[in-house]
């Protein structure tokens, strides 16, 4: 870490790194001038400190996106149209490829605590002797730890490597577990903080995971069984919607048009009143005011999975609306994902 002393009175300094030098050696090779900063809830207070740390060292002047930001997925593209760089904090680099993001720096924020132990508590309620080993961008630099605490106990921690949005081996998103399906295991170890990416992985693949959170020193069995229940709770409120709007994400890592005009065809297959919809954020009072009686979003499946009881009507995802329709011919839930 560039240890400049720019993180001063912001609380997360202790448990957070950021590549601060890279940014500014970006910064000045490109002689920017004007330079927005964009950081998820979790890192906000971090912004001035970021920004003023910018401004003394590169002389540019930094605009701070005011707006919320949920992932890597989520880039504030108006921002980036009135800037010359845009520094997004906290997550990794996902969109490759896409000339709109040319001007992005992804600063990632690394977790500082410690994992052995958690790792080494957590391989107590292990059965096998060869797991999955998962984590997030914030724990993905103690991969190489991890492994070896489980070395030490006896056990032979797997990687994978996901998709195109994925950028690390054993890195898993919100909306994507390619690094857990793509391996032979029948268990894995989910290292990081909240419940919602180990759930995941376990609805994902069906198997049974544990997650080791080295924060608060957690460790728990996950138990994805709530969740369905709900999820199914959720279909079976919209079994009798009429009026359902398709909602479709103006953030370019949730954009799914073809997934929208599929789930379009397959309501007005089935007599369903179908109108599609355009928004950036996805609110209850956009739902109220169409007098929609469901919803089918195709942007972040953690929307619908994680946010429910704040919307008026149901709020199905894609696989979600498939079984409500009949046309799903698995039998078991099947997560959304966005590849």
């Amino acid at each position: 870490m560039d240890k400049a002393g720019w993180t001063s009175g912001f609380s997360g300094q202790d448990l957070f790194d950021f590549d601060l030098k890279m940014a500014v050696n970006l910064i000045e090779k490109s002689r920017a001038k004007v330079i927005g900063i964009q950081v998820p809830e979790g890192l906000k207070r971090a912004a001035p400190f970021i920004a003023r740390e910018i401004e003394k060292r590169t002389n540019a002047t930094v605009v701070i996106s005011g707006d919320p930001c949920y992932g890597a997925c989520d880039v504030d593209m108006e921002l980036c149209k009135d800037v010359d760089l845009l520094i997004h904090i906290g997550h990794s680099e996902m969109l490759i490829g896409d000339p709109e993001l040319d001007r992005v720096i992804y600063l990632e924020a690394r977790m500082k605590v410690d994992v052995k132990e958690v790792v080494t508590k957590a391989a107590s309620l292990l059965k096998s002797k060869r797991v999955g080993v998962i984590t997030t961008v914030q724990h993905h630099h103690k991969i190489d730890e991890i492994i070896e605490a489980l070395r030490e106990r006896g056990i032979e921690g797997m990687v994978g490597s996901g998709g195109e949005r994925l950028r690390y081996p054993g890195q898993v998103l919100g909306c994507n577990y390619d690094a857990a399906k793509c391996l032979d295991v029948d268990e894995y170890l989910f290292v990081g903080t909240g419940k919602f990416h180990p759930i995941g992985v376990a609805l994902s693949t069906g198997k049974r995971v544990i997650a080791a959170d080295p924060v608060s020193s957690e460790v728990v069995l996950i138990d994805p069984d709530p969740m369905i229940k709900r999820r199914y709770g959720a279909i079976a409120r919209a079994m009798d919607a009429r009026k359902i709007a398709v909602l479709v994400s103006k953030k370019p890592g949730q954009k799914r048009w073809n997934e929208a005009h599929k789930m379009m065809d397959l309501g007005e297959k089935n007599d369903k009143d179908m109108i599609l919809v355009y928004l950036d954020r996805i609110e209850p009072d956009v739902l109220i005011n169409l007098g929609v009686e469901a919803a089918v979003c195709t942007a972040c499946p953690r929307i619908a999975l994680d946010d429910q009881a704040k919307y008026p009507v149901p709020m199905l995802t894609p696989p979600e609306f498939e079984i409500l329709l009949g046309e799903c011919v698995s039998k078991n839930y099947i997560l959304d994902e966005i590849k």
